[in-house]
């Protein structure tokens, strides 16, 4: 068959590749390398011909291009290989290598990609008159690919060609370039719960180690800024489905995008607690207590309160202080917090219960009594200071220690029913929730009267004669003893009667004579001392 013939068909394509010789020394990274060459050479080094040189012998047409050593009809043959249907895609023209790039123009462009055929036009760097073609086999960057190719009166070759040196292709036609494959979707995993992180995997790809992007959809509407691996739930997505989408992309291969299954709709989130809220201060009435509200992930939004005694709710005990009032006696205290959030379930935590209230205890200092302890002379009570102040004070006098009827007062006016006692006070402190302090004054002297002493002196011949008489409110008759003292002398005793005494001494010397006449008291009568001088005839 003539050349002109061969061409009409396809030519089978002499291989000029930028004038490379093959078996150069390495190029530097600027320029073209032929990698390998030969088909046996190319396979033992993991370059193959994908097939080629054992599809039928190499006696085989693709797309009607000439068998054999010919980059038209190894180029066909990785097409139909990758899936399409072994006949010519174009119609008219040639299958000559020039014409693929302007029979097929409507999927020729200058970016490259694996799979795709690269394309080189009539008589420029690369190739002779009739063009060449080649299949990419490595996208390494826009302007470096790794090709395939075979070539009439060559051999087969892989290539490695660099923009801006001789020989970069023309163009690439994208006939059934080689696809990102997703072998497994990305699989999201976490709680579906306001609050909670879902992780999503990058799912598996074939060629792997693609560039993974990711964006989070929420009922199926991308989520602004959502475009890590991990996602943070948010009230927005609460009751919504949560998907993911995959984006893969690598150099020489069309971007492809995969979205996971969706999660269940977002349900609202759970607030924790890590520490409960605890009760501070000391269990007793009139003091505060205070409560802390312990400590919550996330952190809420309301925060609210509820006092309980032994476990029934506090009317109105709703604030983080409480002061225990008298009701609250005897009985243990505890708080019920309830955190609350926006999209979160409230979760209600009660504090450990203190001990049962205590009793309040009053402290005073002493009361006393001032006043004469006579009868008919008013007695009054000082008060001692008593903390806590607002207690009822009762007062009760008291006499011999036996309650007075009817002495409740500041005061007290001795009569003649007090002679002879001790007179003193009681006090009672009393206040709802205290324990009753009860205190007594120190009591008085015992209570007397005051005597009225006469005397009635009658001289004789060296004697005298001494009548007494001896009266006392209250008492009656006046009872006791009388002496009758002169010059230092006990001169004698004498015993009422009816509250009198008669006395007669003699023996005594003329001349004027001082007495003195002493009542010695009782019990309930004062002493008493008159002075008499009597002349003795």
């Amino acid at each position: 068959m003539s050349v002109r013939s061969r061409v009409s068909a396809g030519l089978a394509c002499l291989l000029v590749a930028a004038g490379l010789a093959v078996g150069a020394a390495a190029a530097p990274a600027s320029a073209s390398t032929v990698l390998c060459t030969g088909y046996a050479s190319c396979l033992s080094e993991g370059m193959s011909a994908s097939g080629y040189a054992q599809s039928a012998n190499n006696t085989k047409m693709f797309w009607r291009m000439y068998t054999g050593h010919n980059c038209t009809n190894y180029a066909a043959y990785r097409m139909v290989k990758s899936g399409l249907a072994n006949t010519r895609p174009w119609t008219g023209g040639s299958g000559n290598a020039s014409y693929w790039g302007v029979g097929m123009s409507s999927i020729t462009n200058a970016t490259p990609a694996v799979g795709a055929v690269a394309w080189w036009k009539a008589n420029v760097p690369g190739a002779g008159s009739a063009g060449h073609v080649a299949y990419v086999e490595q996208v390494i960057s826009a302007t470096e690919v790794v090709v395939s190719q075979d070539s009439w009166g060559g051999d087969f070759a892989w290539t490695r060609l660099v923009k801006g040196s001789s020989g970069w292709p023309s163009g690439f036609i994208h006939f059934n370039d080689v696809p990102l494959t997703n072998t497994a979707l990305p699989a999201v995993t976490g709680t579906a719960k306001v609050g909670s992180v879902l992780t999503s995997s990058s799912g598996t790809w074939t060629p792997s180690a693609p560039t993974i992007k990711y964006q989070w959809l929420a009922g199926g509407v991308a989520i602004s800024g959502a475009t890590s691996s991990t996602l943070t739930l948010q009230l927005a997505q609460q009751d919504k489905p949560i998907t993911v989408r995959v984006t893969a992309s690598k150099t020489g291969y069309p971007t492809r995008a995969v979205t996971s299954a969706a999660t269940t709709a977002v349900e609202p989130g759970s607030i924790t607690n890590s520490a409960p809220p605890a009760i501070s201060g000391t269990p007793k009435v009139d003091s505060t207590l205070e409560v802390s509200s312990g400590q919550w992930k996330p952190t809420p939004a309301t925060v609210t309160y509820q006092w309980t005694a032994n476990g029934a709710p506090i009317p109105g005990a709703k604030a983080a202080t409480l002061t225990a009032d008298p009701s609250l006696v005897g009985k243990a205290l505890a708080v019920t917090v309830t955190a609350a959030k926006t999209g979160y379930t409230p979760v209600a935590v009660t504090s450990k219960p203190t001990t049962s209230i205590a009793a309040g205890t009053f402290a005073a200092t002493p009361s006393t009594i001032t006043g004469t302890p006579r009868t008919g002379q008013t007695l009054t009570l000082h008060r001692g200071r008593v903390t806590p102040a607002g207690g009822a004070v009762a007062v009760q006098w008291l006499r011999g220690g036996v309650a007075v009827p009817g002495a409740s007062g500041s005061t007290y006016q001795l009569t003649a029913a007090d002679l002879g006692s001790r007179i003193g006070a009681r006090l009672t402190v009393t206040r709802a929730g205290y324990t009753t302090l009860t205190s007594r004054t120190p009591v008085t002297w015992a209570i007397k009267s005051v005597p009225r002493l006469k005397v009635l002196t009658t001289p004789g011949h060296r004697r005298v004669r001494f009548t007494v008489t001896l009266t006392a409110s209250g008492v009656s008759p006046v009872s006791g003893t009388v002496q009758v003292r002169s010059r230092g002398k006990l001169l004698k005793v004498l015993t009422l009667r009816k509250g009198t005494a008669t006395a007669t001494i003699t023996r005594l010397a003329k001349g004027s004579r001082t007495f003195t006449i002493r009542y010695l008291a009782s019990p309930t009568v004062l002493a008493a001392a008159l002075t008499r001088s009597v002349r003795i005839r």
